[in-house]
């Protein structure tokens, strides 16, 4: 066969096999160019759109909350420039953000029930403002009116948190779309380099014994020379043997200099290559990696026949950028910038696996929620902001144990050192953040104590749970404790934890099969030396053993049981008083202690009516009692609550009075009928001449309110003396009885009572 005629036999193969190339690269195109200008868009519109409306529904909750807060500071200063300004400035802000995610999101339902809440809110406020600045301010429906603007402005967060999962939807539906789009087109540029390189094998196998060398290296050198993405060719000792005129653009651009194309690979290359050759899978592979500040990715091929590599480079920096972005969120709290709870729970994990040694602790703000109630929301996000950054200064300057710093909750943050540390080596780690911080002043000059809990690997726990269940357990014990600040867990902690815990299952168990008892203890008349009524005190049996109050009590409240409790006890106190009251004991009044935490909810005044009118029991024969604590959870309804039930004609008393609440002005406002001096100042009083001017002035003050006075905790004569000269009304105690079982209390009071 003539040259001529193989040369025309492999133009022809060379036409077929381009027109072939032509029509993939066409489809490959077609589908890049389509899918990418759909990605972008999308993209677009995530990082216009989407993303940014997290923005302005936080703005659009701030401006509230500064609303809000403007209203309280006019009620409380009555300056009213001031407040004109400030209040006139958030309420635009509000307006503009509204607006502005009413042309984002459309006139969706909850923008139209925020829109609402925004003109009720408008509406109230002028309202409050006409009554404050009238002639005669009705200060009673100035706080009525806060409270409800108050609850208007509360009730705009479930359409803001709708408007945010909204928001998070579209930005997960869109990098969906991104990600499949990109995969998409990975995997036709892949599909279609292969394609390339098969069918450039078939030219080369087809022409190399009629080609010359030449011609091969002039079709490849005008393929790469006019390719826009750097192509790189290596030989077997990486040696750079071409590269395109896109290498050395990029050379320029990361001003490396012209010629220095070995300073574009990639540093593990020699990992990739050994994958390509030894594994033998496949002559080619994707990775990607850093060069600067820019991202690529690289297609690396081993072309057997030539004996040499060949990379081509992708710039991907753009995309890279935005799955950083979506990673650090992922991975970080915004707000502080530290790692959250997820990677704090992955990187314990991945330590226990390791079976590397390591310390647990967690860190919370002592008295957050007063700080909270005190200085509000905003204030207390800055203090936590100003705190994670401390923490941070703080550990970068004593780190000798290798500490890594997590925001894990509202007030919580959390610590892992190598190392399994000593309770001597925390005492001296912790005394160095103590130190530090205490010096530190805070946002509105607020000074901050932390408590601290730690758990040692392997020794506390093998796993991210037992470590995080133990390690809060020594916290909760910092944090009840006065004046120590860091606990390292231990093993009788971890047996008082065991035993709460079963103490809290059987108290479950106990509350549904009515397992309590109440027990009465008498209360005297100074005056007629007669009782007149008694206190209910609760008395739990457990395998044989009394537990006391002052045990299960607590555990009670923290396990969420105390409502169940206080009701049982409630409801059982008025069934057995009223039982009392059939014995033709009309005047005797039982006591029951209520909780602040049953007292704060909002069903109790109607749970206190629905039980007199279950057991029949009236109002008079019922007497509440409830500590100072009350007061501080909500002066306003507090006062509401104990008017509805003095109404009802229950009595009323403070009980542990002068050991709580600072103010007596409440006093004033309460109607309440009976003051109950608490039992350590009665304990030692007739040797305790401070403790008899406490008592004295006690009972003065409820002398002054006309209120009754009873005193607790009586043991001997010399105290019984002491109050009956002072003046006191009533009093319980040892002395004149201890608690009683309830038949053994009705026999007392039949015995006392006759004649």
């Amino acid at each position: 066969m003539s040259i001529n005629i193989v040369n025309q036999l492999s133009h022809r193969l060379i036409n077929v096999i381009f027109a072939i190339v032509l029509v993939l690269g066409i489809v490959v195109s077609g589908v890049v160019f389509y899918k990418g200008d759909y990605i972008a868009k999308k993209t677009v519109e995530l990082i216009s759109q989407q993303i940014p409306a997290y923005d302005l529904l936080r703005k659009l909750n701030n401006s509230l909350i500064e609303k809000e807060r403007f209203l309280y500071e006019f009620y409380a200063t009555e300056q009213q420039q001031n407040f004109e300004l400030g209040y006139s400035e958030a309420n635009q802000q509000a307006q503009r953000v509204f607006e502005e995610l009413v042309v984002r999101f459309g006139d969706i339902p909850p923008l139209q029930i925020t829109q609402t809440s925004l003109k009720e809110l408008n509406l109230l406020a002028d309202e409050f403002v006409l009554n404050i600045t009238g002639s005669e301010t009705d200060w009673a429906l100035a706080r009525q009116q806060l409270r409800i603007i108050s609850d208007v402005r509360r009730a705009t967060s479930p359409q803001i948190q709708q408007l945010i999962s909204l928001t998070a939807d579209k930005v997960e539906q869109s990098e969906h779309v991104i990600t499949n789009g990109l995969e998409l087109v990975r995997l036709f540029v892949t599909l279609y380099g292969l394609a390339s390189l098969i069918l450039a094998y078939i030219v080369a196998k087809a022409l190399k014994a009629y080609l010359s060398t030449a011609v091969n290296n002039q079709r490849l050198s005008l393929f790469s020379t006019r390719n826009p993405n750097p192509v790189i060719s290596l030989d077997n000792q990486n040696t750079v043997t071409y590269c395109n005129p896109a290498t050395d653009n990029l050379l320029k651009r990361l001003n490396l200099g012209i010629g220095n194309a070995k300073l574009l690979l990639a540093k593990d290359i020699k990992v990739h290559q050994k994958e390509i050759l030894v594994e033998g899978k496949a002559d080619s592979k994707q990775f990607e990696y850093q060069i600067a500040q820019l991202y690529f990715q690289c297609d690396l091929h081993w072309l057997e026949d030539q004996r040499q590599w060949d990379m081509h480079l992708t710039d991907i920096t753009e995309r890279k950028k935005f799955e950083l972005e979506l990673q650090y969120r992922a991975s970080h709290h915004l707000q502080t910038g530290l790692l959250n709870h997820y990677e704090l729970e992955k990187t314990v994990t991945q330590l226990c696996k390791a079976e590397q040694k390591f310390t647990l602790g967690l860190i919370e703000i002592r008295s957050f929620s007063q700080l909270i109630s005190g200085q509000g929301v905003t204030v207390a996000s800055t203090v936590v902001r100003e705190v994670a950054t401390s923490l941070e200064n703080i550990l970068s300057t004593i780190d000798n144990a290798g500490c890594r710093i997590f925001y894990v909750g509202e007030k919580s943050f959390a610590l892992i050192c190598s190392g399994d540390l000593s309770n001597k080596q925390v005492d001296n780690f912790v005394d160095q953040i103590d130190q530090k911080i205490a010096s530190t002043i805070f946002h509105c000059q607020y000074q901050v104590q932390l408590d601290f809990g730690f758990a040692n690997y392997p020794d506390h726990g093998s796993n991210y749970s037992q470590l995080h269940k133990n390690s809060l357990a020594a916290l909760d014990k910092s944090a009840s404790s006065g004046d120590k600040t860091h606990v390292l867990f231990n093993l009788q902690l971890g047996e008082k934890l065991y035993y709460e815990q079963q103490l809290i299952e059987d108290m479950r168990i106990a509350i549904e099969m009515a397992q309590f008892e109440l027990y009465f203890q008498p209360q005297m008349s100074l005056s007629s030396e007669k009782i007149i009524g008694a206190e209910v005190l609760i008395r739990w049996q457990r395998n044989g053993q009394w537990i006391s109050p002052s045990e299960f009590i607590p555990l009670a409240e923290r396990a969420g049981l105390i409502d169940k409790l206080g009701d049982w006890i409630l409801y059982t106190a008025c069934q057995k008083a009223k039982n009392l009251v059939s014995l033709g004991w009309n005047d005797l009044v039982i006591a029951v202690n209520i909780s602040p935490l049953q007292f704060g909810r909002k069903d109790f005044l109607s749970k206190v009516t629905k039980v007199l009118k279950d057991t029949g029991l009236k109002a008079k024969n019922l007497e509440l009692e409830v500590t100072e604590g009350v007061i501080i959870y909500n002066e306003n309804e507090a006062i509401e609550t104990l008017a509805q039930l003095k109404k009802l004609g229950v009595h009323l008393a403070i009980d542990d009075f002068g050991t709580g609440y600072s103010s007596l002005s409440y006093l004033r406002k309460f109607n309440i009928d009976k003051l109950k001096i608490d039992q350590s100042f009665i304990q030692d009083i007739e040797h305790q001449a401070a403790d008899q001017s406490i008592v004295r002035t006690i009972i003065e003050l409820g002398r002054n309110l006309e209120l009754k006075v009873i005193a607790e905790g009586v043991e001997g004569p010399e105290q019984l003396e002491l109050l009956a000269s002072m003046g006191c009304d009533e009093i319980q105690g040892f002395y004149f009885s201890h608690p009683l079982p309830e038949q053994d209390f009705i026999d007392f009071v039949k015995h006392q009572r006759s004649p």
